[in-house]
């Protein structure tokens, strides 16, 4: 009978035991110290080896890598306020608390914005409307592992692009209107280099802009086939200008026109001499490929020839023109769900440190002040009337 009570007394200790060894590995010094080498360590693998969308799809914003944050968060708050518990208040120990709580905010804040942020390229023709949700309409994305498209609502589209825009006599360069709207709602305004639109917390910044051709199709009767914008390639050349043509984002290319899902009739190559003087006028080179056979420069079917904006280019059969010229833009599309308690975050920190050093200042100050007081009381001679002053 002693045998069994002495066990039932003593089994409820094991978990005991346990919660206190692991209470005291969260409080040590030395794990914080460790999980913070370990982040750095990733930190610096992730900006010298892997770098850019590859560091944060193996790292940045994997589950290991923001649980080890997590675990590094609760293990120094842990470590510090289990040490700081009960103590006097005092200006250095509350501003040493605001820093940590800082530091604290700051780790959870960014283990959030790399699990749900965004960015991606939305690109758009003057007078194009694109979905927010739709990942289709992005050239790039990336996102966090838990991010949603739902949280991209509306529509975007771009009104105009502006050239040569200025603020208060400042070039700007060139300036996007742009509108997003849900449903009755509406937001419009005109970005820049040093601007941006904020629409429920996703932001809009320019990035690049370029030439959009409105290119027709029309069959050996005059009737029209087919006409879309084509946006074209800025590709910068060796004595600094730029060749406006269709390809890739290396070198000029053809594409099949009309596009699919459509029957292409032809490969289309284009190349854009834009006005000096007139804006959003100039020459347009066509080259016409058959089907197929696009780049072969030697392909004697080949046709190629110029036509000033609004005039017929007569490719065999077909008619093509340019009858209008608007700018495309690129826009970068953020979603940054933490950036705000990061920054104020940070503010709070260095709140913090302001606080503890003049704590100390105010500490050093008072150290001193009593040092000179027991100096002056130790050169007092013994029995001397108190106050009285003792002459050499």
């Amino acid at each position: 009978m002693s045998s069994s009570a002495s066990d039932v007394g003593a089994a409820p200790k094991k978990p005991v035991a346990a919660l206190t060894r692991a209470w005291g590995l969260l409080t040590s010094p030395r794990l914080a110290i460790a999980l913070l080498v370990g982040v750095l360590g990733c930190c610096v693998v992730g900006v010298t080896i892997f770098r850019g969308a590859r560091a944060w799809e193996l790292i940045f914003s994997t589950l290991w890598f923001n649980s080890l944050l997590a675990l590094l968060a609760a293990s120094s708050g842990l470590t510090f306020f289990s040490r700081i518990w009960r103590r006097k208040l005092t200006l250095i120990s509350v501003g040493m608390i605001v820093f940590h709580l800082s530091f604290l905010a700051v780790l959870g804040s960014i283990v959030v914005n790399s699990l749900f942020y965004f960015q991606g390229t939305l690109r758009l023709t003057e007078g194009e409307t694109l979905p927010n949700a739709d990942p289709e309409s992005y050239d790039t994305v990336e996102h966090g592992r838990f991010f949603d498209f739902a949280r991209l609502r509306g529509e975007t589209t771009l009104v105009k692009m502006h050239k040569g825009y200025s603020v208060g006599g400042e070039d700007k360069r060139a300036a996007y209107e742009v509108a997003v709207s849900e449903g009755d709602q509406k937001k419009q305004e005109i970005i820049f280099i040093t601007r941006h639109l904020d629409y429920s917390g996703v932001r809009y910044f320019n990035a690049k802009e370029g030439y959009s051709l409105l290119v027709t199709l029309s069959g050996d009767d005059g009737k029209p086939l087919y006409g879309a914008h084509v946006p074209l390639q800025s590709l910068k050349q060796e004595d600094g200008s730029f060749l406006y043509t269709t390809g890739s984002k290396t070198e000029p290319g053809a594409f099949a026109f009309p596009p699919a899902p459509l029957p292409a009739a032809m490969e289309l190559q284009l190349v854009f001499h834009p006005d000096p003087v007139a804006e959003r006028t100039g020459a347009v080179l066509f080259q016409v490929f058959p089907r197929g056979e696009a780049g072969v420069s030697a392909e004697p079917r080949r046709v190629e020839g110029s036509a000033r904006v609004g005039a017929p280019f007569q490719a065999g059969a077909y008619t093509l023109a340019v009858p209008e010229v608007r700018y495309w833009v690129g826009m970068n599309v953020r979603y940054d769900p933490g950036q705000t308690a990061v920054l104020a975050s940070l503010a709070a920190g260095l709140g913090g440190m302001v606080l503890t050093f003049i704590g100390r200042i105010r500490q050093d100050a008072a150290k001193k002040k009593r040092s000179a007081s027991l100096r002056a009381g130790s050169a007092q001679p013994v029995g001397a009337p108190a106050g009285e002053r003792v002459s050499s």
